[in-house]
C-alpha cells in the first residue's frame, strides 16, 4: 500500500526532477525543513552523495520513522533526522552549514511562517539556496483550503521580507510551483 502511494504521489510532485532542477550538488549539505515521510531528503541524499548530507526535520516521529526506514531500503547513510518543532527557534544544526534548504509544503501549514523562515536565514550558508515548494492558489477538489495556500505572490513577498532573494522558478506539476531564492 505505501508503495502504490509513494508512486502516485512521485508522479504527482516528483522530488527527484524538483531537486535536480535545483542545482543540488555532490558533497552540499541539504536540510529539509518539514520532511514528512521523506519524499525530498531521499532524492537530495542520492544527490548529494556519500560526501554529502541531508538533515530531515519534522516534528512527528512517525514522519521522522518513515524517512529513517525508506533510507535503510535505499540504502542511504547520509540522513540525520532531528525531531524539531520549527516554529521555534533552536533547530540542531549549526549557523551558517547549510547548502540548501527546502521548505516543500510547510509555509502554508504555519501562522509562525517569519519564525520558520529566521530559522532557515540562521542555518543557510551566505549564497545558500531555499526551495520552496507550494500549492498554487487555484480551487482543487484535494489538497489545502484556498484560503490556505500562498500564491507566488505572497510566497515571494514573504520570503524578500525575510532577507531572501528570488533566483528562479522551477518546473513542479499542474497544481504546485516551486522557487529559489538565496540567501
Amino acid at each position: 500500500m505505501l508503495e502504490m502511494f509513494k508512486t502516485k504521489l512521485q508522479r504527482f510532485l516528483d522530488p527527484k526532477d524538483i531537486l535536480a532542477s535545483s542545482g543540488i550538488q555532490q558533497g552540499e549539505t541539504v536540510a529539509d525543513f518539514g520532511c514528512g515521510n521523506g519524499f525530498y531528503p531521499l532524492a537530495a541524499a542520492q544527490m548529494v552523495g556519500e560526501n554529502g548530507m541531508v538533515y530531515a526535520i519534522d516534528v512527528k516521529p512517525e514522519a521522522l520513522e518513515a524517512t529513517v526506514s525508506a533510507a535503510r531500503h535505499q540504502g542511504l547513510n547520509n540522513i540525520y533526522t532531528i525531531r524539531h518543532d520549527l516554529e521555534k527557534p533552536g533547530v540542531a544544526i549549526r549557523d551558517n552549514s547549510c547548502d540548501a534548504v527546502i521548505l516543500a509544503g510547510i509555509l502554508h501549514l504555519s501562522k509562525l511562517q517569519r519564525s520558520i523562515l529566521k530559522e532557515t536565514y540562521r542555518v543557510l550558508k551566505s549564497g545558500g539556496k531555499i526551495i520552496v515548494i507550494e500549492w498554487k492558489k487555484e480551487r482543487l477538489a484535494f489538497g489545502p483550503n484556498i484560503n490556505d495556500r500562498l500564491s507566488e505572490t505572497q510566497a515571494t513577498d514573504l520570503l524578500a521580507k525575510a532577507g531572501f532573494r528570488f533566483q528562479s522558478e522551477m518546473p513542479a506539476d499542474a497544481f504546485h510551483y516551486a522557487l529559489i531564492f538565496s540567501k
